[in-house]
């Protein structure tokens, strides 16, 4: 090889392994020029341009350097991983086998074709190839943290742990690693050896910003402003603003403004089971509305129902993000609301090639997107008062309460009885149906504190398996309480579920992750919830509920206060009495579960947004 070349060469991989992508394309571009068919350059340059998520322009340069090196293995494992993002995944499973014939010993191949057959939901077949590249290469990091991510999703969790735990190792304790292994063992509600963790993610003392999974803050940290940094530093990395469709052409004024709803959830889930009588209620003699279902579908009874709701139901599961934004563009969408955000299957790129002029955030994640390309967050009052604004990229279109609501919702006629749920027929019952990530040490010190105060009285949780049970019996033991007195419910129907609540006194809200979906579950059943209000969005949830329904004195502002109040509240039957009277007329009469006064509002500011648009005029705080 020439020296000058190759000196070209190692300094553009060099550039590639710092991040400097354009120092990086511009020396390979050098190269190929002296050089047309140097098949490593053209492979690299490949490979640049796929990290800027240039996917076609990417394709064919892996395809131009194994035309001329037909046996270049890792050129067949990067177009895989190209394919794969592409959502072409029978080619991109054929380009990692040919790279794995090449090259049985490549161990990335195996950990690539991995990632791909999880995004298949092929589980076993995704842990296999994990397997294999980790017997290939026992210290492979990533490889570790993947298989984790599968265990997870097949519910072996305590395999996953220490499927983290080799990866973390093996990674010289990433932080990157650390944010899912910390979730995982909140989930497990297994809270031995992560306080310095805890305090790592509390105080971001995070070295790569760029790749830590937002979401997996909000359960530990209450700082807004510091989630919007780390937030901020994660999108510009792994959700950049992309010009690939180049500038969107205004759109004509129309007589109905046509909304895109985008979510993988438009099935039973949390999202729209808040949302689908929203979706009812518009006026579509104004607005016609469009889903983008972006998850593998399941055809339950809340899809049928959504089906049936929107104008159009466009399943855009097997599309790639920027295909997504294209047809998002030619059926001139004028306000696209991603019901995601950064929660599990959402597509955030779909946004940042700007699928509509106007692009909103709402209900599925419960912080701020970060992202230039995200023009407003939904909210109210309550959760981001004016002195929060600057702790959000996007401006706050404001709300007289924040969460949609079914008022379509079963009532639960079932009625049980202690006995049948496991609990004692006297005492006091103490409920949080709150997923296990959630509950927090301080909250659970603040939970034995109360079960201590209140003699007789109980805590229902919701355990979805026994590990999580044995946990926490044994963490309220170490503060001094029976295990006896918590008792666990699993999953159940979505009518059993909810009549559960029936059988509880008084709901103990989680902090800095509220309830959201379980709280409004709780209120509707008429059961009161007791909330701390805290600084990030998930940590105002719970407030902004009970403000809805005209119950701000469930509001505490310290852990102190949150302990005195509920166990005032159990030691005073007549005031319980009182304050279920007051709820039980307030689901009628406040806005909480409105739907239809709701989606007025709601279609008020979408109006809004959309006239300042019109008339040429930048993104703004709007009431």
């Amino acid at each position: 090889m020439n020296p000058q070349i190759g000196h070209l060469m190692c300094l553009a991989v060099d550039y590639i392994q710092k991040g400097k992508l354009d120092d990086a394309e511009r020396l390979f571009k050098q190269v190929i020029k002296v050089v047309p068919k140097h098949p490593e350059a053209l492979r690299l340059l490949g490979v640049c341009l796929a990290m800027r998520r240039d996917l076609q322009a990417a394709l064919k340069m892996m395809d131009s350097a194994i035309k001329i090196d037909p046996k270049n293995y890792l050129a067949f494992s990067n177009k895989g991983n190209i394919l794969k993002d592409l959502f072409q995944y029978k080619a991109a499973l054929e380009s990692y086998d040919k790279a794995i014939t090449l090259q049985p010993n490549y161990a990335e191949a195996h950990n690539n074709k991995g990632n791909l057959l999880q995004d298949m939901n092929q589980l076993e077949a995704a842990l296999a190839s994990y397997e294999r590249a980790i017997a290939l290469q026992p210290n492979y990091s990533d490889a570790y943290s993947n298989a984790g991510n599968t265990l997870r999703k097949l519910n072996s969790l305590d395999k996953a742990l220490e499927a983290f735990e080799k990866a973390i190792e093996f990674a010289g304790g990433s932080d990157v690693i650390l944010g899912a292994y910390v979730n995982l063992k909140m989930q497990q509600c297994d809270w031995a050896g992560i306080e310095g963790y805890l305090n790592t993610l509390q105080t971001g003392d995070i070295k790569r910003k760029d790749k830590f999974y937002p979401f997996n803050l909000l359960a530990v940290c209450e700082d807004p402003f510091l989630i919007k940094q780390i937030t901020q530093d994660y999108m510009a990395s792994v959700h950049p603003q992309k010009g690939d469709l180049g500038d969107l052409a205004k759109h004509e004024r129309n007589e109905k403004i046509r909304i895109g709803y985008f979510s993988p959830d438009f099935r039973n889930h949390a999202v729209s089971f808040l949302m689908a009588d929203v979706i009812e209620h518009h006026d579509k003699s104004k607005f016609e509305l469009i889903a983008f279902s972006i998850g593998q579908g399941a055809q339950d009874e809340m899809r049928n129902r959504l089906e049936s709701g929107f104008d159009q139901f466009i399943d855009v599961f097997s599309k790639s993000e920027k295909e997504i934004a294209q047809l998002a563009r030619e059926l001139k969408i004028d306000i696209a609301v991603d019901l995601g955000g950064l929660t599990q299957d959402t597509r955030p790129s779909i946004f940042a090639f700007r699928a509509a002029p106007i692009q909103i955030g709402y209900i599925g994640y419960l912080s701020t997107m970060a992202a230039p390309y995200m023009d407003y967050i939904i909210a109210d009052k309550t959760i981001i008062p004016d002195e929060l604004q600057l702790a959000y990229t996007e401006k706050i279109i404001y709300l007289p309460s924040y969460q949609a609501n079914d008022s379509k919702r079963p009532n639960a006629e079932k009625v049980f009885s202690r006995e049948e749920l496991g609990l004692p027929s006297k005492g006091f019952v103490f409920c949080s149906f709150n997923n296990s990530f959630k509950l927090t040490p301080s909250v659970f010190d603040g939970w034995a504190k109360i079960l201590k105060k209140v003699e007789g009285s109980v805590l229902y949780l919701y355990a979805e398996n026994e590990t999580v049970s044995n946990n926490l019996s044994s963490e309220i033991e170490k503060r001094g309480v029976d295990r006896a007195r918590l008792i666990f419910g699993g999953r159940l129907s979505r009518e059993d579920y909810l009549a559960r609540y029936k059988a509880a006194d008084l709901f103990l809200d989680t902090t800095p992750y509220n309830a959201g979906t379980t709280a409004s579950d709780a209120l509707w059943m008429g059961l009161p919830v007791i909330t701390m209000l805290g600084r990030s969005f998930s940590a105002r949830m719970g407030a902004s509920l009970l403000n809805a329904i005209g119950l701000p004195e469930l509001i505490t502002h310290s852990q102190v206060e949150y302990e005195s109040l509920s166990i005032e509240l159990a030691l005073d039957p007549m005031r319980m009495v009182q304050l279920k009277n007051t709820l039980k007329q307030n689901i009628e009469t406040t806005p909480l579960f409105n739907s239809e006064l709701f989606t007025q509002n709601l279609e008020l500011v979408y109006k809004k947004v959309y006239d300042r648009y019109q008339n040429g005029l930048p993104p703004e705080h709007i009431i």
